[in-house]
């Protein structure tokens, strides 16, 4: 769970670069394709310096590793984007938050990881504590339409995607192994639509590089690095209900950092998203009553040697 909160604390700055950039003047799927790109170039050197063997995944293994970075890096990061174009930043983000629903069913598809009493209420709690924090209650802050709506649900399952699919792979590759090709490939896709959309360099000063260089190094490489490795010890269902503090520490920053304001209501939410993620973190027999009758045993290619 360290690695999580770790990989959620790189996260969280995100939103204060961002924001940042586009004061300047930068473009988001702009900032997006440099932002892997760069991230690909800084974990291809280092690990070509210190481990080149990581460097190499077998053959077989690509075709897996493209579509990963296809859906888990490209469909989530650039259909994020996409989703803005149509409407608010707080429908996005409720939206988007519907990943960890997601994850949890395909975790128990794919993983026969167990459904139980404490997973669904850790759930419940963390959604409707970011749906608070996101101000999803703002009537003036949504605006549902068809493509906006699609786009945002599309970014889950990407998220999602990522999740479940990463959880796979780190199963046999190492996982930045992983990352680096699920960023390549995932850049590629991503620089090809952002070659049909605006393929401008962005004309920022030295501080806005740096700021690009920051996105890169953590809430790509590290944030995305840990988070893999986590997956290799954790239930992909518990590590996507506990990567929802990223929208708390976020908005806890961005007040620090920004001075934006923080409602009663979104402590609440903080609140409860706090309170889902101690639930999973507690394992208690007696918090996790079954809700299927038929005994769930996870394969044995998916056991941590």
């Amino acid at each position: 769970m360290g690695l999580i909160l770790a990989a959620v604390v790189c996260w969280s700055g995100l939103g204060v670069m961002g924001k940042e950039l586009y004061r300047l003047g930068a473009e988001p799927l702009t900032v997006v394709v440099f932002r892997v790109g760069i991230a690909v170039g800084i974990l291809g050197f280092f690990m070509g310096a210190f481990r080149p063997a990581l460097l190499r995944a077998p053959r077989a293994r690509l075709p897996g590793l493209a579509l990963y970075g296809l859906l888990g890096v490209a469909v989530n990061m650039a259909c994020f984007f996409f989703a803005l174009q149509y409407t608010t930043v707080t429908t996005a983000i409720v939206i988007a938050y519907a990943h960890p629903a997601m994850v949890v069913l395909l975790a128990r598809f794919v993983f026969r990881e167990p459904m139980n009493l404490q997973m669904v209420g850790a759930l419940t709690l963390t959604m409707a504590g970011v749906f608070l924090v996101a101000e999803g209650y703002d009537l003036d802050a949504l605006r549902l339409n068809l493509p906006g709506v699609g786009f945002a649900l599309a970014n889950a399952a990407g998220i999602a995607a990522f999740n479940v699919m990463g959880k796979r792979l780190v199963g046999g590759l190492n996982s930045w192994t992983v990352l680096l090709y699920g960023l390549a490939f995932g850049g590629l896709v991503l620089t090809g639509v952002w070659s049909l959309h605006t393929p401008i360099a962005p004309a920022l000063p030295l501080y806005g590089w740096l700021l690009i260089v920051a996105l890169a190094v953590f809430p790509s490489i590290l944030a995305y690095g840990l988070y893999l490795r986590a997956l290799v010890h954790l239930p992909v269902g518990r590590a996507a209900i506990a990567a929802t503090l990223e929208p708390v520490l976020a908005s806890f920053l961005a007040w620090a950092a920004l001075g934006e304001r923080i409602t009663v209501l979104q402590a609440v939410g903080a609140a409860l998203v706090l309170g889902g993620v101690l639930i999973i973190r507690t394992r208690r027999r007696h918090s996790t009553v079954p809700l299927s009758t038929e005994p769930v045993e996870a394969p044995a290619s998916h056991k941590i040697p």
